[in-house]
């Protein structure tokens, strides 16, 4: 068996070259560990987060009058366009007024004779008083008197009276609009026989420069706002805005307030109505039509945000962040979140005002990794003063 030896001069270069290898291989570690990785950040400052709710509504018109007839009668003539603007006070319909014309001539005729015998009366009353000193008629005469006087007296209020009430029939014969608006389509034609009291309308007017909207929300969704108003989570918006936007989700130019939140809860559905009066000078919310509302009635003031893909989860399944220390590392930190909305969360606990969050370049940190930030820029649907999100 052969044994192989080696010359002491072979032994020191190979050992010359392992240290030479190992000095490389120290120098390569300590130049990644120099090299700065860069890394998006943002600074956590306070700011207003206002919560937005999108609701389900349907459009009511402000007044609505629906035009019947006062008195019977036969229409003579239409006199409004249909589906114009009218005003309150307008003529819209002539009935036949011959017939009432006729009864205030006749009650007018009969009131002025009643008059000329409450006249007659009087003047003889008078002459009775003076005579009855003289005993030149009788008391029972007096008071006979007396009583016819009263009587006429009684009927001239009344013929009055009759009078009165055939003037309004003969006014009524024109038949005018209630309020102003816009009207329908003629539910009658010329010719027809109209009667006081009939069911069908003649027309319909509906006041449309103002409309009521009426939201519907579930009661689950309201008591959920309501008990996080109770528990401080959320504070209500002193200026609740309202935005209605049509079936592509565009906004309306139109304003509105929130009136009321109404008493009952559906039985069928478990919803809840909120009634909003909304200005609608173009006209361009109609009565029936299906719309979505955008409510701003609830907000978070010095709210804490972090953008979501900012968040990871430690092997617990806890939220964390990593934050850009002192010594320009990586450090990660536990946080507890709150509502969520497009691009955010609120944090309640873990972050302070002033502390910086890496959102772009965690998979390239490791430990001691010294970072080189650059300011993260929010897309440019999310606003970073006024933050709207849905609850």
């Amino acid at each position: 068996m052969l044994k192989r030896t080696f010359s002491p001069l072979f032994l020191v270069i190979c050992t010359a070259m392992t240290l030479v290898a190992c000095q490389k291989s120290e120098d390569t570690h300590q130049q990644a560990e120099t090299t700065e990785v860069q890394v998006s950040v943002i600074k956590i400052q306070p700011q207003t987060v206002v919560f937005s709710e999108n609701l389900p509504a349907r459009v009511q018109a402000y007044k609505v009058a629906e035009i019947r007839p006062q008195v019977g009668g036969i229409i003579e003539k239409v006199l409004f366009t249909q589906g114009s603007e009218v005003k309150a006070g307008q003529a819209l319909f002539k009935i036949n007024s011959e017939i009432f014309q006729a009864d205030v001539n006749s009650n007018k005729a009969a009131l002025a004779k009643a008059e000329a015998e409450v006249i007659r009366l009087k003047v003889q009353l008078d002459r009775y008083q003076q005579l009855l000193p003289s005993h030149a008629i009788s008391k029972q005469e007096l008071n006979n008197v007396q009583a016819q006087y009263r009587q006429a007296l009684a009927d001239v209020a009344q013929m009055r009276a009759t009078l009165t009430r055939q003037n309004l029939n003969l006014q009524y014969a024109t038949v005018r609009a209630p309020i102003s608006g816009r009207i329908g389509k003629v539910l009658t034609t010329e010719g027809a026989l109209v009667n006081q009291g009939d069911s069908n309308a003649m027309a319909v007017v509906q006041q449309l420069d103002k409309v009521y909207v009426d939201v519907t929300q579930s009661i689950h969704d309201y008591e959920k706002l309501q008990e996080e108003f109770e528990k401080g989570a959320l504070t209500k918006n002193n200026q609740q805005s309202v935005q209605v936007l049509n079936s592509q989700g565009e906004a309306y130019p139109v304003s509105g307030r929130i009136l009321f939140s109404d008493t009952n809860v559906d039985q069928n559905t478990g919803d809840i109505i909120l009634r909003i009066e909304v200005n609608n000078p173009e006209r361009k919310l109609l009565p029936g039509m299906y719309v979505r509302v955008n409510l701003n009635r609830a907000s978070v003031p010095n709210a804490l945000l972090v953008p979501e893909q900012a968040v990871q989860r430690d092997e617990k399944g806890d939220a964390q962040v990593i934050i850009l220390n002192k010594n320009a590392t990586g450090e990660a930190r536990n946080i507890t979140l709150a509502q969520q909305y497009k691009g955010y969360y609120i944090v309640t606990q873990g972050l302070n005002a002033g502390d910086t969050v890496i959102v772009e370049g965690l998979e390239r940190i490791t430990p001691q990794q010294k970072l080189k930030a650059i300011q993260w820029k929010a897309p440019s649907t999310v606003a970073t003063n006024k933050t709207g999100g849905t609850l």
